[in-house]
């Protein structure tokens, strides 16, 4: 159905099971994006065949963005974020923030589920209100550079892209950085988080190889290194990996958000800020609503179900519904089971290579056992 991006179904085994989205863009939030995309690539026509290097040459020479920086684009952002993180701020965390966009190269709705997402990561955080404005505001821009990588590269899954499609995909960062420096101080934090979106705290990111921290307070000597990411960078790189771990992509289907949680308690401390990733993962239970799962000890050994019913302080013992026996066939009728109460019962998550991963954590003690 054109226009349909997510669908819902409603039968027996779901029934008053609600697994709502983030915002999808409600709002002004979006005509705004759309508005800022055209007129991005308006002015950047003349350059998207260029080279990396003369196309950076030719932005810095020309700037062709000021026109837009001094707009009314400049002055409407902020209130329209500002509208955009209080609709945010009501979602429930219980399906662990799923964003909602198609799948394909969706950039307009992958720019509004990180904003969406780093929305949730700033009021987490408690950043005063002006801050969070400014950092989502980055959030919604951190991918304007995708303007100069051609379609076709970028609708392709990341393991089928040539080498130099995969530095052309990459110089994206340095690009977008570029097209947003008009913009110039207050709003100099666009350009900064376009620019390290995809660095990462152990230097291994582009496109400049800096590296990060694992704090959130940050001393006066820490804000002065220009040579270390900021962390509104820092933030946006968490809420843009988590975002295209749970959303369809070329090629990719997408994963649920407690599968997300293990890839990103892995990434914490490594590639990712490990105080702002265990931060984000507290706001949200091990298994949310929705989460798909199997039984592997208990009277329903191999039964198949998903998380119906969640309790205030006790997210790790929910209630689990299951349809489906141990051969995978139909139940006539649902069986509820309450882990909080049956202790013999005990589930891994469905997505078979990511429980295991969980198996083997859980065995190391560095994940707590869902039961």
């Amino acid at each position: 159905v054109r226009g349909v991006t997510s669908c819902y179904i409603h039968d027996r085994w779901s029934e008053h099971l609600a697994v709502r989205p983030l915002d999808g863009g409600r709002g002004t939030v979006r005509p705004l994006l759309r508005d800022f995309e055209r007129k991005i690539a308006m002015v950047t026509a003349p350059l998207v065949n260029l080279s990396t290097r003369r196309a950076l040459l030719t932005l810095r020479e020309t700037r062709p963005t000021l026109p837009i920086a001094r707009s009314r684009f400049r002055e409407d952002l902020p209130a329209v974020v500002r509208a955009f993180i209080a609709m945010c701020e009501e979602a429930s965390p219980e399906g662990g923030f799923l964003v909602d966009r198609g799948a394909g190269a969706d950039e307009a709705g992958h720019a509004i589920g990180v904003a969406a997402i780093t929305a949730r990561l700033t009021g987490i955080l408690g950043l005063p209100a002006q801050e969070q404005t400014m950092i989502v505001s980055a959030a919604l821009l951190h991918d304007v550079g995708l303007i100069f990588v051609p379609a076709a590269v970028r609708a392709k899954p990341h393991s089928q892209r040539s080498i130099p499609e995969r530095i052309r995909f990459e110089d994206h960062a340095i690009l977008g950085e570029a097209l947003l420096e008009p913009f110039g101080t207050p709003s100099l934090h666009l350009s900064i988080v376009a620019g390290e979106h995809h660095e990462r705290v152990d230097g291994s990111g582009y496109p400049r190889g800096r590296a990060g921290g694992h704090r959130l307070l940050r001393t006066a000597e820490d804000k002065r290194d220009v040579e270390r990411m900021t962390l509104a960078s820092e933030i946006v790189a968490v809420a843009d990996v988590y975002e295209r771990l749970i959303a369809p992509g070329p090629g990719y289907e997408g994963r649920s958000p407690a599968a997300a949680r293990a890839v990103m308690e892995e990434a914490a401390g490594r590639t990712l800020n490990r105080d702002i990733v265990h931060r984000f993962l507290e706001s949200f239970p091990v298994l949310p609503a929705g989460t798909e799962v199997i039984v592997d000890h208990g009277p329903y050994e191999g039964m198949r179900g998903l998380v119906s019913v969640l309790r205030p302080g006790g997210e790790d013992d929910p209630v689990v519904r299951l349809f489906l026996d141990a051969d995978g066939r139909q139940l006539d009728e649902a069986i509820e089971v309450d882990l909080a109460r049956d202790r013999t019962t005990g589930v891994v998550l469905a997505e078979t290579a990511v429980a295991e991963f969980v198996r083997r954590r859980r065995s190391s003690g560095r994940v707590p056992a869902a039961r």
